[in-house]
């Protein structure tokens, strides 16, 4: 059991901070609906696919969180604004490398893109998760939360999308799953190492906000005892509340009792790493680095055939070699080698903190952990 001396200090002080913070973020108030039969003006009384008393208000009402809609990008070169440290969120889309800073998601949560992608980011939990909506790139922030995660909409028929279940909670759309799209959570140092001439999502958005600073506050990121709303699940504690995991899934439903495989970020080398591992059935290749902060998990089988993986360092965007000698990025694209122009089929999964994979899920399993 891991302990921290952090969740013991000034918690109260600290969480009165980060709720005057989280009101601060108002600046485009909507009203939220005194309505007993709506929450935030969303209908209340239809089924919920989640436990009704779970759902919050999250204080700044519905779009009081404003989505960025026209969403404007720059070359890595120009962009000045980003710390090496400070991190993004990363994806190849249309055939290009782009960024999402997390300092412009936690301030808008919700980026729908101008290529049919809808970019969504909870900074609570820690989670950025990209699809490509059937309906269109056309959500908004409800200003509801289930343990401590966004809950958006789609503005076509007000459906409510629970981010870490992927799948829509209430209204017209219940039940339906997301697929979300392969991404890359990491720093902004290793991003511009691995693609320096990418884009970048700019401060132009149309909004006057302090991207430069802390949405939340400096120390959210790492003060274990320092979480804005109730958790549901506080005797867990394989691993510190922020600890930062990725976790795999085989669902194409999640719910409360859906198995899930998290990977901790630190126990990854500080060098590349791979993992070759089996999940329900299904055979993985997790790859990471504790010094380069990510981790990215594929299945291993190309064309029926299951590849073994060796990692590969110094050779950026590369991160791993086959036994075929084909080497691949980290977006899971062979580079070079008898592969090359192949592609690995992503896992069904994404990064975020411990503790909220924790909540949303009874008991995860921890990779390499023993009791």
């Amino acid at each position: 059991m891991k302990t921290s001396a952090l969740s013991r200090s000034n918690g109260s002080l600290q969480m009165l901070i980060l709720l005057l913070l989280g009101f601060a973020l108002t600046c485009d108030n909507t009203s939220v609906s005194s309505d007993d039969d709506a929450r935030n003006g969303f209908e209340n009384e239809n089924e919920w696919l989640v436990p009704e008393h779970q759902i919050i208000d999250g204080g700044p009402g519905k779009d009081g969180i404003p989505p960025i809609e026209n969403p404007k990008f720059s070359n890595a070169a120009e962009v000045t604004f980003i710390p090496d440290h400070r991190r993004v969120i990363g994806m190849i889309k249309d055939g290009q490398p782009t960024a999402y800073p997390y300092q412009i998601l936690d301030w808008h949560e919700i980026v729908n893109d101008e290529s049919h992608v809808t970019m969504t980011f909870c900074p609570l939990t820690a989670t950025g998760i990209a699809w490509s909506p059937k309906q269109g790139p056309d959500f908004g922030t409800s200003g509801l939360i289930f343990r401590n995660n966004l809950i958006a909409y789609d503005r076509k028929t007000e459906s409510l999308w629970s981010q870490m279940r992927l799948r829509a909670i209430h209204g017209e759309h219940l039940g339906a799953s997301i697929d979300p799209l392969n991404v890359l959570d990491t720093t902004w140092e290793t991003w511009k190492a691995m693609y320096p001439d990418s884009r970048v999502l700019n401060t132009d958005t149309g909004y006057s906000r302090e991207y430069e600073k802390y949405a939340y506050g400096r120390t959210y990121s790492e003060m274990d005892g320092v979480i804005l709303f109730p958790t549901v699940n506080r005797t867990d504690t394989r691993l510190d509340a922020k600890d930062r995991v990725h976790g795999i899934f085989t669902e194409d439903s999640l719910d409360e009792d859906s198995d899930v495989r998290v990977y901790e970020y630190s126990a990854f080398g500080e060098d590349i790493t791979t993992l070759q591992d089996e999940f329900q059935g299904e055979k993985f290749v997790i790859v990471g680095s504790t010094r380069l902060s990510f981790v990215i998990a594929y299945k291993s089988e190309l064309n029926g055939e299951e590849l073994e993986f060796e990692p590969v360092q110094d050779e950026l965007p590369a991160v791993m070699v086959d036994q075929t000698g084909t080497k691949w990025n980290v977006f899971g694209e062979a580079v070079s080698g008898p592969n090359t122009g192949n592609r690995l089929f992503p896992a069904k999964s994404y990064s975020g903190y411990w503790f909220a994979f924790r909540d949303m899920f009874n008991l995860p399993e921890i990779y390499g952990f023993e009791s």
